[in-house]
């Protein structure tokens, strides 16, 4: 929550909360992508890591930072804007394990 708060300090414009401001009240953080990314990147260290697409054509995004302590999910919808998902801390990298006849 104190990453999402202090990304609303950082971010000017786009950004809208709700009032009064409680972890269950607060509205998505939004805001043009490069900002965004560019904001995380410098307070966090966190880089774009993991990309999908989504089935309404928006994409969602993991960054982390190279040392997972923290992590970031953002959606970027088709009209453009980019929206906080979730983050945290500790994002953990599991292993990959192959199925079939050939694992």
């Amino acid at each position: 929550m104190w990453k999402t708060v202090s990304l609303i300090a950082v971010m000017a414009g786009g950004i809208t909360l709700a009032s009064p401001v409680t972890a269950q009240t607060v509205s998505p953080v939004c805001g043009d992508r490069t900002k965004v990314i560019n904001s995380l990147s410098a307070k966090y260290s966190e880089e774009p890591v993991a990309v999908g697409v989504t089935a309404n054509g928006g994409v969602i995004e993991v960054l982390k930072a190279p040392d997972g302590k923290t992590w970031t999910i953002l959606f970027t919808s088709p009209n453009g804007a980019s929206c906080l998902v979730a983050s945290g801390e500790a994002w953990q990298e599991l292993e990959v394990k192959l199925n079939g006849p050939h694992a």
